[in-house]
């Protein structure tokens, strides 16, 4: 359900015709229309990194098929047609948070900026069944790690922390719907059975740079 600016219609009585006076709808200027920033790649992405990239979208809008959003944590475009406003679909969200490129044996990463209006090539059920030619595999849902997916045919969502202290439930980051943005919640699509685990292949540890003396951070195998 699209995010809608409420107005009153009065009826109107005119020249003996009744007629329904409001107050016009906003003309929306495209919002991607000023997406226009570059991409670079990547080489060493951590899943503390992916984790940080994904924090700043949460608030934004969601638009089917976007992948432009800024990082003030608001939906800026409230009722746009879909791909015109700000914010990624479920997909779109992952497709950035996780750095991917293209279909084919394609494991590098690549940085997409906020401000720059990229879906990708893949869609929710391209991450609940993968094929071994994609940059990701699926997982036992039992073994998840924080910023792999929970994936069905209709959704994607990322693991943000968990399990949670309920069994079977986790805090998962996702661009949900117009109606409420990308956000993060409880949900139990590990014990959904129409949901698969998913994992991003090619991370670097989360102790990288000092993964070998000297101090480190808490061991993500990747």
């Amino acid at each position: 359900m699209k995010r809608l600016l409420g107005w009153l219609m009065i009826p109107v009585l005119a020249g003996g015709i009744l007629s329904i006076a409001g107050p016009a709808r906003p003309a929306f200027a495209s919002f991607v229309s000023g997406c226009s920033v570059d991409q670079y790649t990547d080489y060493n992405v951590r899943r503390l990194d992916a984790q940080a990239y994904a924090e700043v979208a949460i608030g934004e809008g969601y638009e089917w098929g976007g992948g432009c959003w800024n990082t003030n944590n608001k939906d800026d475009t409230p009722g746009q047609p879909d791909s015109n406003g700000e914010g990624p679909d479920c997909s779109g969200l992952v497709y950035k948070v996780w750095e991917l490129r293209g279909k084919a044996n394609d494991i590098g990463f690549t940085y997409y900026q906020d401000m720059q209006n990229i879906h990708g090539a893949f869609t929710s059920y391209d991450f609940h069944a993968p094929v071994a030619s994609d940059p990701f595999i699926a997982i036992s849902k039992s073994g998840m790690q924080y910023m792999d997916a929970f994936a069905k045919n209709g959704h994607v969502a990322l693991l943000w922390t968990g399990p949670g202290t309920a069994a079977g439930t986790d805090y998962v980051l996702e661009a949900y719907s117009d109606a409420d943005g990308v956000i993060v919640a409880s949900r139990s699509y590990r014990t959904d059975s129409n949901y698969t685990g998913v994992k991003r292949e090619g991370w670097t540890p989360d102790c990288w740079p000092n993964c070998q003396g000297g101090p480190t951070g808490p061991v993500t195998v990747p």
